[in-house]
């Protein structure tokens, strides 16, 4: 232990010594160095040493060449072969080193065996140098050596530089980035395989001039336009002035003329080097020499079509402008007294007032679009937020926890933007309000004999006329110029805080149900846009072969439609198949089908597809291989990620409290066939069904499936429960549910239409109606109730037996020839003919129906028409109004709330299946509408659940444009059918215009 001290204590001293050793004069640096020496032998061997790996490079090489087939003889040869060369080039370097530096160079060789041998005569070089000199053959070399034996990957030297040809030409992004996309578009265009570098060298080179000629040539159109306008009306665009630093009309004209001589010179010496281009044409691409220009040209005109439309508004903002500069000069050719003056100066200077407000909005909406808010949001993120408590029982316990607080900032932060927006607005509103009095006055003191232009203009109308160009001019500045700016700036400030700012976003977010996961946060954002997010031009990346398929599915059940159509039309004489019409229709639609889907797409948009694509297939990457789950959710309108084993806990308690399936120990899909089919086959032997009703029930083995079940998540409620659904699409029984379904669900909407609601336009009509009979008052209460898991906990048989009672009650003992025991023997092997595989194992339900299947719903309905004539119906004043939908229910009632939850509760034990959750009280929600009693006043908005996400179509989804206008159409319609009062109407609107914000 002493000798272990001693020699401790003697390397600190080594240690210390080193550390200020470059403090010292030499002579006591030589001093520690000598003391060095005799460091115990123990010292030296406790002092780790580095590990050397060889020449990597070296190694790398000799890798490549044993998977090519080469021998270890082989190998060396080229290796020494490649150091021959490479001695004479560095003796020669190694001459003119010397003759400056009075210092040697290692030379270095490769000996036979796998690690390099340093020469120890040499002892100058450092130990950086050691890999830097060694080289290895160059391809060049390696190729006259050996040829290869076995194809290599393409290396990157067969792939082109993406340089500019000049060096102040910026590259455009199609021509920079992705080159596999570029060529590849090239190629389908070309119909060329472009297999040789020559080849994509010249067309890239060939697409960077036609680039530059092609944006010449539109800024030559522009500045003619200007040239044109400019010289009619003498006013020219900011731009001009700006650049030729002078607004006078002769200067500005010589300037623009000569530009445009200018951009003519440059536009021929484009088509010259164009010309001289086409001489080095490889001669592969000689037989499309014809075509190749007009191919390439169209290809440019695609990429730039961004270019040409904002060009197109450049110049529709100077025709904007001749005509607001001509309406100030017909308003300065009034003579205007001292008040006129001061009135129009009054009015201007609200009016711009109210677009300094509207701008200031137009900033805030575009934070919100982004999701980088102010400050001060923040600020109220960390009031809110707990660090002090966070659960470390159970992990569900945590997530929990940690959602409900993520929900409750998100609704403050939502809450309080929402505030924002309608401070704003009250401010415009205030300003417009004022415009409209002092407007009102200047019409009044200014009546209309006071004209010009032969009596036809008056100054108010000239007023009006600049003011609105103006103002119009200003709004158009803001939202396309000043807020484009804006927002630029503020997402290169948002990448440069977004490592250390973590706030909670205010768009609906995907739900993470775990305490960690393996998602970015770009992963995160695509996830969030909704499970109604299509990706851009999905299938551009499709083979042909895919596409062909696509297409001729589409024109055979085109082509099947229209003939089946055009043979059962009674108004219009009947079109026999034979015809050649059909012929000639058939042709033009595929040709327009193969149009539309093999016409390119600008690289632009090939880039973010791809870009997407890559995107889904790594999210799904992670999935799978950590056992996570994604869903949508029950309510809420987002995705959910759970993880797999805490879906299973779920779905084995939900199995077992419901006690609703049994678990098969074979698989039931054979006897499930034989079941249908025999039953179709004995009810036709029997004459109860006719031959067309059997096909059309009867199950195709080869495209028939068992159905599968699987379970969406309820993030709203407690734990997370799952909601079961089951995937019957190939069923077996899935055309004999859908025959049923619309067999009987038209019988009963007409028979059961006046206690059933459609949706909340219908309950606030029957409101309505209830209010002009007199029997709606102060104390008029609204009760709703809905029935817990309906559809699972239906009992079979006593549904049957309702079923039946349903249809003699409304006198339909035959139904298109079928008698009602048929369909009550078509509709039990519906409900127990129910099996489906989940997790690999088999069950079939034994109560209720399957939540997926048509029928379900109508006998749901069916039951639930027994069980209210039963239990409510009967208890309610005839002059009450009630209703239901499926499980949801509501009626009024003028008696005491004692009363009503006698009632309500008389109800829950009336079954021992259902049961209800009930509310009480003169404001309550039902379906989507709010209503509320305000002494005897009826009051409706809009309702949103509280677990309800503000999602709708995300923008930036691949749908159609329309869709996009008939949601916004849509949701302005129901607010303003809901809407009582403006007011409410008001915030409706407000909110709706901040979801669609949120939404992209």
């Amino acid at each position: 232990s002493i000798l272990k001290h001693m020699e401790a204590s003697n390397s600190n001293l080594i240690l210390n010594a080193q550390r200020h050793s470059d403090q010292l004069p030499t002579s006591s640096r030589n001093q520690i160095g000598r003391q060095q020496q005799h460091v115990p032998l123990a010292t030296k061997k406790n002092k780790r040493r580095k590990k050397c790996h060889g020449n990597r490079k070296l190694q790398r090489f000799k890798k490549k060449c044993r998977k090519r087939g080469l021998t270890e003889e082989e190998i060396q040869k080229l290796i020494n072969e490649y150091n021959h060369s490479n001695q004479d080039r560095n003796q020669t370097n190694n001459r003119k080193t010397n003759l400056q530096q009075n210092t040697t160079i290692e030379k270095m060789e490769v000996s036979n065996g796998l690690n390099d041998n340093i020469n120890e005569n040499d002892t100058t070089t450092s130990k950086s140098n050691k890999r830097k000199q060694q080289m290895t053959p160059s391809s060049s070399q390696r190729s006259t050596s050996r040829p290869s034996v076995k194809r290599m990957k393409r290396s990157k030297s067969s792939q082109i530089t993406m340089t500019s040809l000049k060096s102040n030409f910026k590259l455009p992004i199609y021509l920079k980035a992705h080159p596999n996309l570029l060529f590849r578009t090239l190629r389908l265009l070309l119909k060329h395989t472009l297999k040789k570098k020559s080849e994509r060298q010249f067309l890239h080179s060939r697409l960077q001039l036609l680039d530059q000629q092609c944006r010449l040539e539109l800024r030559q159109n522009l500045w003619q336009s200007y040239l044109n306008l400019g010289t009619e009306k003498e006013v020219w665009p900011n731009v001009i002035v700006k650049m030729a630093k002078t607004d006078e009309h002769l200067v500005c004209q010589q300037f623009v003329q000569k530009h445009l001589n200018e951009m003519k010179i440059k536009y021929d010496q484009f088509t010259n080097e164009l010309k001289t281009q086409l001489q080095s044409c490889p001669v592969t691409l000689l037989p499309l020499q014809s075509i190749l220009d007009q191919h390439l040209k169209e290809f440019v005109q695609l990429q730039q079509k961004y270019l040409a439309t904002k060009m197109q508004y450049q110049l529709s903002r100077y025709q904007d402008m001749i005509t607001e500069i001509e309406s100030f000069q017909i308003l300065s050719s009034f003579p205007l007294t001292s008040d006129q003056q001061n009135t129009i100066d009054r009015l201007i200077h609200l009016q711009e007032k109210q677009v300094q407000f509207f701008e200031n909005l137009l900033k805030l909406e575009a934070r919100v679009s982004i999701d980088f808010l102010p400050r001060s949001f923040d600020e109220l993120q960390d009031f809110i937020v707990v660090n002090d408590y966070f659960p470390l029982i159970k992990d569900n316990i945590a997530v929990e926890f940690k959602q409900n607080s993520y929900k409750i900032i998100q609704e403050t932060k939502r809450t309080w933007l929402n505030t924002y927006v309608d401070a704003y607005e009250n401010e415009i509103e205030k300003f417009e309000h004022q415009y409209e009095v002092e407007l009102r006055q200047f019409g009044i003191a200014n009546p209309s004999h006071a004209c010009i232009n032969n009596g036809t203009t008056t100054i108010v109308n000239a007023f009006l006329n600049y003011i609105n160009r103006r103002i119009n001019r200003m709004k158009e500045e803001i939202a396309y110029q000043k807020i484009s700016v804006y927002r630029k700036k503020l997402l290169r400030v948002q990448r440069r805080l977004k490592s250390t700012n973590k706030t909670i976003s205010v768009k609906p977010n995907v739900i993470v149900d775990l305490i960690g996961h393996p998602f970015t946060a770009a992963q995160l954002a695509y996830i969030s846009r909704g499970p109604t997010h299509i990706r851009p031009n999905p299938s551009v990346f499709f083979p042909e072969k895919t596409l062909q398929k696509r297409i001729d599915r589409e024109h055979d059940d085109t082509m099947k439609k229209l003939k089946k159509h055009m043979s059962n039309v009674t108004d219009l004489p009947k079109i026999p198949l034979t015809s050649p019409l059909y012929k000639s229709y058939s042709s033009q639609l595929r040709s327009y089908l193969s149009q539309s889907y093999m016409t390119l797409i600008p690289l632009i948009d090939q880039i973010r597809a791809l870009r997407e694509l890559k995107m889904i297939q790594s999210i799904r990457k992670k999935l799978k291989k950590l056992k996570l789950i994604l869903r949508e959710t029950d309510k809420s309108g987002v995705l959910h990620i759970g993880s797999a084993i805490d879906y299973e806990r779920k779905a084995a308690e939900y199995r077992r409290t419901t006690g609703a399936y049994e678990e098969l120990t074979s698989n039931p899909f054979s006897d499930i066939i034989c079941q249908v089919t025999r039953l179709l086959n004995q009810l036709k032997s029997s004459n109860r069904i006719r031959e067309w009703q059997r096909i059309k029930m009867m199950p195709i083995r080869e495209k028939t499936e068992l159905a599968y079940m699987y379970f969406i998540p309820k993030p709203h409620k407690k734990d997370t429960p799952l909601r079961p659904i089951l995937n019957t699409i190939h069923a077996a029984t899935k055309q004999i549910s859908q025959f049923l379904d619309k067999l009987i669900r038209p019988l009963f909407d007409r028979f059961v239409r006046q206690t059933t609601f459609v949706d909340g336009a219908d309950l606030l009509d029957q409101l309505q109606k209830y209010i002009q009979k007199g029997y709606f008052n102060s104390s008029t209460l609204f009760i709703t109730f809905d029935i817990t898991n309906l559809y699972t906990m239906l009992p079979q048989e006593e549904s049957l037996v309702i079923l039946a009672e349903f249809l003699r009650t409304h006198n339909c003992e035959r139904i298109n020839g079928l008698a009602i025991d048929t369909i009550v023997e078509l509709a039990r092997v519906v409900l127990q003919a129910n099996a489906f595989v989940y997790n690999k194992k088999f069950y079939r339900q034994i109560i209720g129906g399957a939540m997926g299947s048509a029928f379900t719903l109508t006998l749901a309905n069916i039951f639930m028409w027994k069980w209210e004539r039963q239990t409510i119906l009967p208890k309610l004043l005839s002059h009450e109004l009630y209703g239901r939908y499926i499980d949801d229910v509501f009626f009024t009632c003028n008696q005491s709330e004692d009363k009503v939850k006698e009632l309500l509760e008389a109800a829950n034990k009336f079954h021992q299946n259902i049961k209800l959750e009930y509310k009480i009280s003169k404001s309550v929600p039902f379906l989507d509408v709010y209503v509320e009693n305000k002494n005897g006043i009826l009051a409706s908005s809009l309702y949103h659940k509280p677990s309800a996400e503000p999602t709708v179509v995300s923008f930036l989804s691949d749908h159609p444009r329309h869709v996009f206008r008939n949601v916004i159409q849509t949701a302005l319609t129901r607010a303003i059918r809901y809407s009582s009062t403006f007011e409410i109407f008001n915030n409706e609107r407000r909110a709706i215009r901040l979801m669609f914000l949120y939404n992209g």
